[in-house]
Parts: C-alpha cells; sequence; structure tokens
C-alpha cells in the first residue's frame, strides 16, 4: 500500500510545510492599502527594501498580484534553495559550493535562454530565462547560502560577481560553463558579442569587448538588481503601446536603480514617445511633467529642455483658456524647479504672467495678481 511504502510518509511533512507557507504566504502584508506592486511602490520609495524582502519584491516586479499567489512562490523558492543546499559537499568551499549551486540551477531549472524570459514566473513556469532572472535568482539563493553578492550592469548585460571571496569570480549566468567565465575570455566575448546589434561586436573588437563592457557599466547591489527587472516589464509594456503602463515601470524602476547603465536609450525614447502621444491627445500638462523628469535626468539632451517650454506653453494656453490660475501658477513653480528656464530669462513667459496679472488685477484678486506678477519677473530675470 502507498501509505506503508515509506514513500506516501515521506510526503506528508513536505505537503504540511507546502500548506503551512501558502497560509502564510495569505497573510503577507494582509494591511495596508494597495495591490502589492503599490505597496511595494510604497516601500521603496525612499530607495530601500523596508517592509519587502527581496524575494517577494523579485516576485512581484514579476508580476504576482494577490498574497495568496506570493505564497505559493516564496514556496516554490523555498524548495529550489533546499535543492541548491543538497549538492553542496563541503560549506567551507565557498567557490566550489558555488559552482555547485550554479550547475545546479542550469540542470534543474535555467533550461532554456529567451530574451524576453525577464521574470522569475518564466523561469516557474517555463523553465525559460534571460541574463536578468537568471542573475535574480543565482543571487538570491547564493544570499540565503551566507555568500554576498552583487551584480555588474552594462549598457548591453548583467552578471554576478562575488563580492567577498578570495579571487575575482564573475558569472555568466545564461551559460551553463559560464562559472568564473573570466578564465576564458574568449568564450565570454563571444558570448557578449550576442547582445550587441548588427556588426556592432565587431566593429568594437571580439578581444576588446571584456574591456569595452567594463568601462562602460558599474557595479550594483541586489537593491539595484532588481530594478533591471521593473525595466524590463516596462520595455514589454512599451513594447505592446502602453505608454502609460511603461512609463510607470520606469518610475518604479528608478526607485530600485538609479543609475542604469543598461536602460539609459530606453528611458530617454520613451520620454520622447510617451511626451509625443501626450502632447497629440492635448494632455499638455502630462507631455510637461514628462518632460521635466527627461530634462532632469538628461539635461544634456536639449530637445528636452526645448520640449519642456513647448509643452508648458501649450498648457499654459489650456489654463487661460480655461481661467484655471491654480494650475497656471502651480505649473508655473515647477517650470522654474525644473532648471530648464534659460539663465538670460525668457520675455514670452514672462509676458504669459503679465496678461494673468491684468486679467486677475480687473477681478479685483490682488494676492493672486501679486503672485502673477512675480513669476513674471521670475521668468524675466531668474535668480543666477
Amino acid at each position: 500500500m502507498a501509505g506503508n511504502d515509506g514513500k506516501g510518509l515521506s510526503l506528508r511533512p513536505f505537503v504540511f510545510f507546502l500548506c503551512m507557507l501558502m497560509f502564510q504566504g495569505a497573510c503577507i502584508h494582509a494591511e495596508g492599502g494597495g495591490s502589492l506592486e503599490d505597496r511595494l511602490a510604497r516601500d521603496i520609495a525612499d530607495f530601500e527594501l523596508d517592509d519587502f524582502s527581496h524575494q517577494e519584491a523579485a516576485f512581484i516586479l514579476s508580476g504576482v498580484q494577490d498574497a495568496d499567489s506570493l505564497g505559493f512562490y516564496l514556496a516554490w523558492y523555498d524548495g529550489v534553495l533546499e535543492g541548491a543546499r543538497t549538492v553542496i559537499a563541503d560549506y567551507s568551499d565557498r567557490v566550489g559550493s558555488a559552482n555547485r549551486v550554479f550547475h545546479y540551477l542550469h540542470a534543474r531549472w535555467l533550461k532554456n535562454y529567451r530574451l524576453e524570459a525577464t521574470t522569475l514566473l518564466d523561469i516557474v513556469h517555463g523553465k525559460t530565462f534571460n541574463c536578468v532572472s537568471a542573475t535574480i535568482l543565482y543571487n538570491l539563493l547564493c544570499g540565503d547560502m551566507g555568500w554576498s553578492t552583487e551584480a555588474f550592469e552594462t549598457p548591453t548585460h548583467v552578471y554576478t560577481i562575488f563580492n567577498n571571496f578570495t579571487q575575482n569570480i564573475m558569472v555568466e549566468n545564461t551559460s551553463p560553463i559560464g562559472f568564473n567565465i573570466i578564465q576564458n575570455l574568449q568564450a565570454y566575448s563571444r558570448m557578449l558579442a550576442q547582445y550587441y546589434p548588427d556588426n556592432q561586436a565587431f566593429r568594437i573588437g571580439l578581444n576588446n569587448l571584456y574591456l569595452h563592457e567594463q568601462s562602460r557599466g558599474r557595479r550594483i547591489d541586489n537593491t539595484e538588481l532588481l530594478g533591471l527587472l521593473a525595466y524590463n516589464q516596462a520595455f514589454f509594456a512599451r513594447k505592446k503601446g502602453d505608454f502609460e503602463r511603461a512609463y510607470e515601470g520606469v518610475l518604479l524602476a528608478q526607485n530600485f536603480n538609479r543609475d542604469s547603465r543598461s536602460n539609459q536609450q530606453f528611458e530617454m525614447n520613451l520620454y520622447r514617445d510617451w511626451s509625443r502621444k501626450l502632447h497629440e491627445t492635448g494632455r499638455y500638462s502630462e507631455a510637461f511633467r514628462v518632460l521635466a523628469d527627461a530634462a532632469y535626468r538628461y539635461p544634456g539632451e536639449l530637445d528636452f529642455t526645448k520640449n519642456l517650454r513647448t509643452s508648458f506653453i501649450l498648457a499654459m494656453k489650456a489654463f487661460w483658456d480655461l481661467k484655471d490660475w491654480q494650475g497656471s501658477r502651480d505649473l508655473a513653480y515647477r517650470y522654474l524647479d525644473s532648471d530648464a528656464l534659460n539663465p538670460q530669462g525668457d520675455a514670452v513667459l514672462a509676458g504669459l504672467f503679465k496678461e494673468w496679472s491684468a486679467f486677475l488685477k480687473s477681478r479685483g484678486l490682488q494676492l493672486e495678481a501679486g503672485q502673477s506678477e512675480e513669476l513674471a519677473r521670475d521668468f524675466e530675470n531668474p535668480i543666477q
């Protein structure tokens, strides 16, 4: 009988353990309003995770939307962690143990590389992965093993580095031969070449790819690494034409990773595309806010500053037509805070607020007229 062959009995503690984890998952972060992603966004608003673990954040950023599902996936993660622990023969050999865990992952879960398999859910359900999802899972497991990890982010790629081993270990998580890949730079360069468009890798030179990547990348911690997952989700939202969701995703990603080397071009293109869409639909105030963000992050991109001024003027016209002084005033303060104003002043913008001043005075709104006159002076003669 199954109940007496030993196998049935051995499963019961695991099933009980799994049920307990799922019950605990249903209680995870039960308090507080909003979705799991909303609560995660509030938690990371100060650029640090306080209420959520990295494991929880990774699954939420992968698309998990409710506590029950989160409990299920955390139980899956714990099962992978237990499996990884079984392959370690000697914990005192940290490099050898980390290598064994790496090969365990590739033998059991990281089966097929796919560029768009960016989330942990892709690994759970399809055993597909890309550099972001594989590096996140490996770094999480290593952290739970007691091995401190970071990642190195370049404009095209990300990989694991160990920051407390006695030797320099770099792990290329997209290949089953990627552990300590720096031992074979030729193989690593061939691997990097696939992430470069067209013939760019050959123009740089295969022998120079490693140095090229190192010179343009930076070390990131595991919180910043999670930001790459948020960026990838934003990328796929943009690909589907959902600009608003993509922009919200970028704002969330920036709180995880404030200087993502692999997403700068994507960010700039999204700022341009989304602000253009907002212009086309007459949402000038929203376009202004997007461009103000863009001008702040990329002050060297002069088209952002130029388009910011255009959005501001169009928004001012819309506010004038509605005779919405408060909207005009509040957006003007944001413009002045953006540091986009020409140091020599802007007579056109000053003139807008002189018109407001005359209108407000005609309505007997002396306080508001005074505010408008002050703004006119600020636009005409900016404080240096």
